[in-house]
Protein backbone atom coordinates (compact mmCIF):
# COMPACT_ATOMS: atom_id res chain seq x y z
CA UNK A 1 0.00 0.00 0.00
CA UNK A 2 1.60 3.48 -1.09
CA UNK A 3 0.84 6.32 0.87
CA UNK A 4 3.23 8.65 -0.46
CA UNK A 5 2.63 12.30 -0.51
CA UNK A 6 0.89 14.04 -3.30
CA UNK A 7 2.55 17.15 -5.29
CA UNK A 8 0.07 19.67 -2.95
CA UNK A 9 1.62 17.75 0.16
CA UNK A 10 5.17 18.03 -1.17
CA UNK A 11 4.52 21.58 -1.69
CA UNK A 12 3.22 22.16 1.31
CA UNK A 13 6.16 20.58 3.29
CA UNK A 14 8.99 21.72 1.40
CA UNK A 15 10.92 25.15 0.86
CA UNK A 16 8.07 26.65 -1.52
CA UNK A 17 5.99 27.11 1.59
CA UNK A 18 8.82 29.13 3.45
CA UNK A 19 7.95 31.68 0.44
CA UNK A 20 4.47 31.44 0.10
CA UNK A 21 1.23 30.08 0.92
CA UNK A 22 0.40 26.78 -0.44
CA UNK A 23 -3.11 26.78 -2.28
CA UNK A 24 -5.44 23.64 -2.57
CA UNK A 25 -8.53 22.95 -4.32
CA UNK A 26 -11.28 22.11 -2.05
CA UNK A 27 -11.93 18.20 -2.43
CA UNK A 28 -15.66 18.00 -1.00
CA UNK A 29 -18.03 17.75 -3.68
CA UNK A 30 -20.94 19.23 -2.06
CA UNK A 31 -19.59 22.55 -1.68
CA UNK A 32 -18.51 25.19 -4.57
CA UNK A 33 -14.73 25.36 -5.29
CA UNK A 34 -12.71 27.23 -2.72
CA UNK A 35 -9.15 27.47 -2.06
CA UNK A 36 -7.91 26.99 0.93
CA UNK A 37 -4.20 27.92 1.91
CA UNK A 38 -1.63 26.95 4.60
CA UNK A 39 0.43 29.89 5.45
CA UNK A 40 3.48 30.19 7.33
CA UNK A 41 3.45 31.35 11.32
CA UNK A 42 5.94 32.48 13.56
CA UNK A 43 4.83 32.33 17.36
CA UNK A 44 5.54 36.26 18.94
CA UNK A 45 4.50 36.51 22.44
CA UNK A 46 4.58 40.54 22.87
CA UNK A 47 7.27 41.09 25.85
CA UNK A 48 4.24 43.04 27.03
CA UNK A 49 2.36 40.09 27.67
CA UNK A 50 5.24 38.42 29.75
CA UNK A 51 6.24 41.04 32.09
CA UNK A 52 2.07 41.40 32.56
CA UNK A 53 1.95 37.48 33.38
CA UNK A 54 4.95 37.84 35.96
CA UNK A 55 3.77 41.40 37.64
CA UNK A 56 0.34 39.00 38.10
CA UNK A 57 2.28 35.84 39.77
CA UNK A 58 4.34 38.98 42.19
CA UNK A 59 0.98 39.59 43.32
CA UNK A 60 -0.39 36.44 44.32
CA UNK A 61 -2.63 35.63 47.08
CA UNK A 62 -2.28 31.91 47.46
CA UNK A 63 -5.03 30.77 50.17
CA UNK A 64 -4.35 28.92 53.28
CA UNK A 65 -3.38 24.82 53.66
CA UNK A 66 -3.83 22.56 56.45
CA UNK A 67 -0.83 21.01 57.43
CA UNK A 68 0.15 18.16 55.80
CA UNK A 69 -1.77 17.76 53.30
CA UNK A 70 -0.02 17.72 50.21
CA UNK A 71 -2.33 17.01 47.31
CA UNK A 72 -5.23 15.56 49.00
CA UNK A 73 -7.18 18.50 49.00
CA UNK A 74 -6.40 20.00 45.66
CA UNK A 75 -2.98 21.32 44.33
CA UNK A 76 -0.46 21.59 46.85
CA UNK A 77 0.23 25.42 47.68
CA UNK A 78 4.06 24.74 48.59
CA UNK A 79 4.83 23.22 45.07
CA UNK A 80 2.48 25.88 43.49
CA UNK A 81 4.54 28.77 44.94
CA UNK A 82 7.77 27.11 44.18
CA UNK A 83 6.52 26.61 40.26
CA UNK A 84 5.09 30.45 40.21
CA UNK A 85 8.42 31.24 41.64
CA UNK A 86 9.99 29.66 38.94
CA UNK A 87 7.85 30.68 36.07
CA UNK A 88 8.72 34.54 37.39
CA UNK A 89 12.45 34.32 38.00
CA UNK A 90 13.87 31.31 35.99
CA UNK A 91 11.51 30.34 33.49
CA UNK A 92 12.38 31.89 30.06
CA UNK A 93 10.02 32.40 27.63
CA UNK A 94 12.35 33.78 24.69
CA UNK A 95 14.30 30.72 24.42
CA UNK A 96 11.36 28.48 24.79
CA UNK A 97 9.46 30.84 21.97
CA UNK A 98 12.82 30.11 19.92
CA UNK A 99 12.82 26.52 20.16
CA UNK A 100 9.21 26.06 19.38
CA UNK A 101 9.82 28.03 16.14
CA UNK A 102 12.44 25.49 15.02
CA UNK A 103 9.12 23.58 14.03
CA UNK A 104 7.56 24.63 10.63
CA UNK A 105 4.26 26.47 12.26
CA UNK A 106 1.74 27.11 9.72
CA UNK A 107 -1.78 28.41 10.35
CA UNK A 108 -4.76 27.60 7.26
CA UNK A 109 -8.26 29.03 7.24
CA UNK A 110 -10.89 26.68 7.09
CA UNK A 111 -14.44 27.43 6.80
CA UNK A 112 -13.90 30.74 8.84
CA UNK A 113 -11.73 29.26 11.40
CA UNK A 114 -7.65 29.49 11.92
CA UNK A 115 -6.26 25.74 12.15
CA UNK A 116 -2.62 26.07 13.89
CA UNK A 117 -0.56 23.62 13.01
CA UNK A 118 3.24 22.47 13.09
CA UNK A 119 3.77 20.03 9.59
CA UNK A 120 7.32 18.34 9.64
CA UNK A 121 7.60 16.15 6.44
CA UNK A 122 9.73 12.89 6.30
CA UNK A 123 12.35 12.47 3.70
CA UNK A 124 11.73 9.11 2.90
CA UNK A 125 9.22 9.16 0.13
CA UNK A 126 6.71 6.49 1.37
CA UNK A 127 6.08 7.71 4.55
CA UNK A 128 2.77 8.23 6.18
CA UNK A 129 1.16 11.10 6.88
CA UNK A 130 0.00 11.18 10.27
CA UNK A 131 -2.47 13.61 12.10
CA UNK A 132 -1.75 14.41 16.22
CA UNK A 133 -4.40 15.19 18.33
CA UNK A 134 -3.73 16.67 21.69
CA UNK A 135 -6.67 17.03 24.40
CA UNK A 136 -7.33 19.16 27.52
CA UNK A 137 -5.01 20.16 29.71
CA UNK A 138 -2.66 19.88 26.50
CA UNK A 139 -1.54 21.42 23.37
CA UNK A 140 0.44 20.59 20.37
CA UNK A 141 3.81 20.56 22.91
CA UNK A 142 3.15 17.58 23.77
CA UNK A 143 3.44 16.48 20.52
CA UNK A 144 6.89 17.89 19.94
CA UNK A 145 9.44 15.48 20.65
CA UNK A 146 8.40 12.66 19.33
CA UNK A 147 8.06 14.14 15.53
CA UNK A 148 11.58 13.55 15.05
CA UNK A 149 11.54 9.48 16.31
CA UNK A 150 8.39 9.81 13.77
CA UNK A 151 9.76 11.74 10.55
CA UNK A 152 13.21 10.01 10.49
CA UNK A 153 12.74 6.59 12.72
CA UNK A 154 15.72 3.97 13.56
CA UNK A 155 14.93 0.24 12.42
CA UNK A 156 11.97 -1.33 10.43
CA UNK A 157 8.94 0.14 9.94
CA UNK A 158 7.68 3.10 8.35
CA UNK A 159 8.45 6.69 8.48
CA UNK A 160 5.48 9.38 9.14
CA UNK A 161 4.51 13.05 7.79
CA UNK A 162 3.26 14.09 11.23
CA UNK A 163 1.16 17.18 11.52
CA UNK A 164 0.65 18.54 14.79
CA UNK A 165 -2.04 20.23 15.27
CA UNK A 166 -4.09 22.74 18.01
CA UNK A 167 -7.63 22.24 18.22
CA UNK A 168 -10.28 24.78 17.96
CA UNK A 169 -10.16 27.19 20.98
CA UNK A 170 -6.75 25.94 21.84
CA UNK A 171 -3.43 27.50 21.37
CA UNK A 172 -3.28 29.10 18.45
CA UNK A 173 -5.79 27.91 17.09
CA UNK A 174 -9.12 30.83 16.15
CA UNK A 175 -11.39 30.68 19.25
CA UNK A 176 -14.78 29.69 17.84
CA UNK A 177 -17.48 32.52 18.16
CA UNK A 178 -20.81 30.26 17.96
CA UNK A 179 -21.95 27.53 19.95
CA UNK A 180 -21.49 24.12 18.35
CA UNK A 181 -17.74 23.60 18.17
CA UNK A 182 -18.24 19.85 19.46
CA UNK A 183 -15.57 16.89 18.93
CA UNK A 184 -17.96 15.89 16.17
CA UNK A 185 -17.75 19.58 14.73
CA UNK A 186 -14.27 19.19 14.88
CA UNK A 187 -13.57 16.36 12.77
CA UNK A 188 -14.13 18.02 9.58
CA UNK A 189 -11.82 20.69 9.88
CA UNK A 190 -9.03 18.49 10.39
CA UNK A 191 -9.68 16.18 7.60
CA UNK A 192 -10.31 19.08 5.62
CA UNK A 193 -6.69 20.31 6.97
CA UNK A 194 -5.31 16.67 5.94
CA UNK A 195 -7.04 16.72 2.50
CA UNK A 196 -7.92 20.27 1.29
CA UNK A 197 -5.24 21.95 2.64
CA UNK A 198 -2.22 19.64 2.77
CA UNK A 199 -3.33 17.26 -0.18
CA UNK A 200 -2.83 14.15 1.61
CA UNK A 201 -5.40 11.64 -0.27
CA UNK A 202 -4.67 9.10 2.82
CA UNK A 203 -3.77 9.50 6.37
CA UNK A 204 -3.57 8.13 10.04
CA UNK A 205 -4.83 9.54 13.11
CA UNK A 206 -3.12 9.64 16.39
CA UNK A 207 -4.94 10.83 19.46
CA UNK A 208 -6.03 10.47 23.10
CA UNK A 209 -8.06 12.17 25.65
CA UNK A 210 -10.69 15.08 23.62
CA UNK A 211 -8.66 14.48 20.73
CA UNK A 212 -9.59 11.19 20.90
CA UNK A 213 -13.23 12.21 20.40
CA UNK A 214 -12.08 13.93 17.47
CA UNK A 215 -10.34 11.04 16.17
CA UNK A 216 -13.39 9.06 16.27
CA UNK A 217 -15.30 10.89 14.30
CA UNK A 218 -13.24 11.09 11.92
CA UNK A 219 -12.79 7.28 11.65
CA UNK A 220 -16.60 6.97 11.44
CA UNK A 221 -17.36 9.49 8.78
CA UNK A 222 -13.97 9.61 6.84
CA UNK A 223 -13.27 5.87 5.85
CA UNK A 224 -11.79 6.64 2.33
CA UNK A 225 -9.14 8.75 3.69
CA UNK A 226 -8.30 7.57 7.35
CA UNK A 227 -6.20 5.03 7.06
CA UNK A 228 -5.99 3.89 10.77
CA UNK A 229 -6.83 5.42 14.47
CA UNK A 230 -4.27 5.01 17.15
CA UNK A 231 -5.58 5.89 20.57
CA UNK A 232 -5.29 5.00 23.99
CA UNK A 233 -5.47 6.07 27.76
CA UNK A 234 -7.92 5.84 30.59
CA UNK A 235 -11.84 7.03 29.63
CA UNK A 236 -13.44 7.05 32.84
CA UNK A 237 -16.77 7.93 31.37
CA UNK A 238 -19.53 5.11 31.51
CA UNK A 239 -21.58 5.37 28.73
CA UNK A 240 -25.69 3.07 28.74
CA UNK A 241 -26.54 0.97 31.10
CA UNK A 242 -24.20 -1.29 32.84
CA UNK A 243 -23.84 -4.69 30.71
CA UNK A 244 -24.90 -7.52 33.08
CA UNK A 245 -22.54 -9.68 31.83
CA UNK A 246 -18.90 -8.36 33.05
CA UNK A 247 -15.85 -10.30 33.79
CA UNK A 248 -13.93 -10.06 36.78
CA UNK A 249 -11.64 -7.21 35.47
CA UNK A 250 -14.70 -5.48 33.58
CA UNK A 251 -16.17 -5.23 37.06
CA UNK A 252 -13.12 -3.93 38.79
CA UNK A 253 -12.65 -1.24 35.70
CA UNK A 254 -16.54 -0.48 36.34
CA UNK A 255 -16.13 0.01 40.12
CA UNK A 256 -13.26 2.28 39.56
CA UNK A 257 -14.65 4.80 36.86
CA UNK A 258 -17.47 5.37 39.50
CA UNK A 259 -14.84 5.69 42.13
CA UNK A 260 -13.01 7.86 40.07
CA UNK A 261 -16.14 9.71 38.77
CA UNK A 262 -17.12 10.86 42.26
CA UNK A 263 -13.56 11.90 43.49
CA UNK A 264 -11.75 13.02 40.31
CA UNK A 265 -14.40 14.24 37.81
CA UNK A 266 -15.63 17.48 39.22
CA UNK A 267 -13.49 19.83 37.46
CA UNK A 268 -15.09 17.63 34.21
CA UNK A 269 -18.40 18.81 35.70
CA UNK A 270 -17.79 22.01 36.04
CA UNK A 271 -16.52 22.33 32.24
CA UNK A 272 -19.18 20.59 30.63
CA UNK A 273 -22.02 22.72 32.42
CA UNK A 274 -20.40 26.23 33.61
CA UNK A 275 -17.25 26.39 32.04
CA UNK A 276 -17.65 30.58 31.64
CA UNK A 277 -17.82 30.73 35.58
CA UNK A 278 -14.88 29.58 36.10
CA UNK A 279 -12.78 30.77 33.68
CA UNK A 280 -13.53 34.49 34.22
CA UNK A 281 -10.88 33.60 37.60
CA UNK A 282 -8.84 31.37 35.60
CA UNK A 283 -8.30 33.91 32.41
CA UNK A 284 -7.32 36.41 35.34
CA UNK A 285 -4.81 34.81 37.37
CA UNK A 286 -1.78 32.94 36.21
CA UNK A 287 -1.72 31.44 39.97
CA UNK A 288 -5.14 30.33 39.43
CA UNK A 289 -4.59 28.51 35.68
CA UNK A 290 -1.45 27.14 37.01
CA UNK A 291 -3.43 25.64 39.99
CA UNK A 292 -6.49 24.60 37.51
CA UNK A 293 -4.02 22.93 34.99
CA UNK A 294 -0.81 21.35 37.02
CA UNK A 295 -3.44 19.73 39.56
CA UNK A 296 -4.11 17.30 36.32
CA UNK A 297 -0.58 16.37 35.37
CA UNK A 298 0.11 15.42 38.86
CA UNK A 299 -2.60 13.67 39.03
CA UNK A 300 -2.59 11.82 35.64
CA UNK A 301 0.80 11.44 35.12
CA UNK A 302 3.05 8.44 35.84
CA UNK A 303 5.44 10.28 38.74
CA UNK A 304 7.18 9.41 41.74
CA UNK A 305 5.10 12.10 43.56
CA UNK A 306 6.85 15.35 41.44
CA UNK A 307 5.12 15.97 38.33
CA UNK A 308 8.69 16.98 37.20
CA UNK A 309 10.01 13.33 36.97
CA UNK A 310 7.10 12.91 34.23
CA UNK A 311 7.43 16.02 32.69
CA UNK A 312 9.61 18.50 32.39
CA UNK A 313 9.35 21.59 34.48
CA UNK A 314 10.15 24.07 31.32
CA UNK A 315 7.65 21.74 29.02
CA UNK A 316 5.30 22.52 31.84
CA UNK A 317 5.45 25.90 31.64
CA UNK A 318 5.51 26.22 27.57
CA UNK A 319 2.26 24.69 27.79
CA UNK A 320 0.89 27.06 30.60
CA UNK A 321 2.27 29.88 28.73
CA UNK A 322 0.69 29.28 25.61
CA UNK A 323 -2.88 28.64 27.43
CA UNK A 324 -2.09 32.49 29.17
CA UNK A 325 -0.63 34.30 26.40
CA UNK A 326 -4.00 33.10 24.39
CA UNK A 327 -6.15 33.42 26.69
CA UNK A 328 -8.01 29.95 25.93
CA UNK A 329 -8.49 28.82 29.05
CA UNK A 330 -12.26 29.34 28.54
CA UNK A 331 -12.53 28.26 25.46
CA UNK A 332 -10.34 25.00 25.94
CA UNK A 333 -12.92 24.00 28.66
CA UNK A 334 -15.83 24.85 26.86
CA UNK A 335 -15.53 21.77 24.52
CA UNK A 336 -16.01 19.75 27.01
CA UNK A 337 -19.82 21.66 27.34
CA UNK A 338 -20.37 21.54 23.67
CA UNK A 339 -19.60 18.06 23.71
CA UNK A 340 -21.99 17.00 26.43
CA UNK A 341 -24.81 19.45 24.55
CA UNK A 342 -23.73 17.89 20.70
CA UNK A 343 -26.55 15.78 19.62
CA UNK A 344 -24.03 13.70 17.18
CA UNK A 345 -22.91 11.11 19.81
CA UNK A 346 -19.97 9.31 18.95
CA UNK A 347 -19.72 7.47 15.54
CA UNK A 348 -18.77 3.41 15.26
CA UNK A 349 -14.85 3.29 13.47
CA UNK A 350 -14.87 2.36 9.89
CA UNK A 351 -11.05 1.52 9.47
CA UNK A 352 -8.83 -0.01 12.05
CA UNK A 353 -8.40 1.35 15.44
CA UNK A 354 -5.06 0.36 17.42
CA UNK A 355 -5.13 0.97 21.58
CA UNK A 356 -1.31 1.54 23.39
CA UNK A 357 -3.11 1.21 27.12
CA UNK A 358 -1.40 2.79 29.54
CA UNK A 359 -1.41 0.74 32.61
CA UNK A 360 -0.90 3.76 35.59
CA UNK A 361 -3.28 6.48 33.31
CA UNK A 362 -6.03 7.05 35.90
CA UNK A 363 -6.62 2.98 36.21
CA UNK A 364 -6.51 0.17 34.09
CA UNK A 365 -8.54 -0.68 31.04
CA UNK A 366 -9.15 -4.30 30.47
CA UNK A 367 -9.50 -4.96 26.73
CA UNK A 368 -12.67 -6.77 26.48
CA UNK A 369 -14.42 -3.40 27.65
CA UNK A 370 -13.01 -1.78 24.42
CA UNK A 371 -13.97 -4.92 22.36
CA UNK A 372 -17.84 -3.74 23.85
CA UNK A 373 -17.41 -0.50 21.62
CA UNK A 374 -16.12 -1.68 18.73
CA UNK A 375 -13.46 -4.15 17.04
CA UNK A 376 -9.65 -3.85 18.32
CA UNK A 377 -6.97 -3.92 15.18
CA UNK A 378 -4.05 -3.74 17.31
CA UNK A 379 -3.50 -3.60 21.51
CA UNK A 380 -0.40 -2.79 23.69
CA UNK A 381 -0.09 -2.31 27.70
CA UNK A 382 2.50 0.10 28.54
CA UNK A 383 3.99 -0.28 31.47
CA UNK A 384 5.10 3.44 32.08
CA UNK A 385 3.73 6.58 31.02
CA UNK A 386 0.41 8.19 32.37
CA UNK A 387 -2.25 10.45 30.34
CA UNK A 388 0.47 12.52 28.13
CA UNK A 389 2.34 9.45 26.67
CA UNK A 390 3.57 11.59 23.85
CA UNK A 391 5.15 13.91 26.60
CA UNK A 392 6.11 11.26 29.12
CA UNK A 393 6.99 8.14 27.10
CA UNK A 394 7.65 9.31 23.54
CA UNK A 395 9.81 6.38 22.37
CA UNK A 396 6.72 3.98 23.42
CA UNK A 397 4.40 5.81 21.46
CA UNK A 398 6.78 6.15 18.74
CA UNK A 399 7.08 2.41 18.22
CA UNK A 400 3.63 1.27 18.79
CA UNK A 401 2.62 3.91 16.03
CA UNK A 402 5.47 2.05 13.50
CA UNK A 403 4.46 -1.30 14.79
CA UNK A 404 0.59 -0.81 13.96
CA UNK A 405 0.23 0.84 10.76
CA UNK A 406 3.61 -1.13 9.83
CA UNK A 407 0.74 -3.82 9.83
CA UNK A 408 -1.71 -1.82 7.81
CA UNK A 409 1.22 -0.78 5.44
CA UNK A 410 1.86 -4.97 4.89
CA UNK A 411 -1.70 -5.62 4.52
Amino acid sequence: MNFSMTRRAILASGAAILACGVNAQSSDPDKETQTMTAVPFTIDVSSDVIEDLKDRIAATRLPDQLARTGWSYGTDTTYLADLLEYWRTEYDWLAEQARLNTFDHFKAEIDGLDIHFVHTASDRPDAIPLLMLHGWPSSFVQMLDIIPMLTDPEGDGPAFHVVAASLPGYGFSGIPTEPGMSPGAIAPYMHKLMTDVLGYDRYGVRSSDLGAGVAAMMAGSYAEAVIGSHTGGTNPYLQGPIPDDLSEEEQAFVQNAQMWMQQEMAYAMQHSSKPQTVAVALNDSPAGLASWIVEKFWRWTDNDGTIESAIDRDALLTNLTIYWATQTINSSMRLYAEAARAQDGWAMPQVPVGYLMPKNDMFETPRSWIERQGPVGHWTVAEQGGHFMEWEQPRIVADDLRLFFGGLQDG
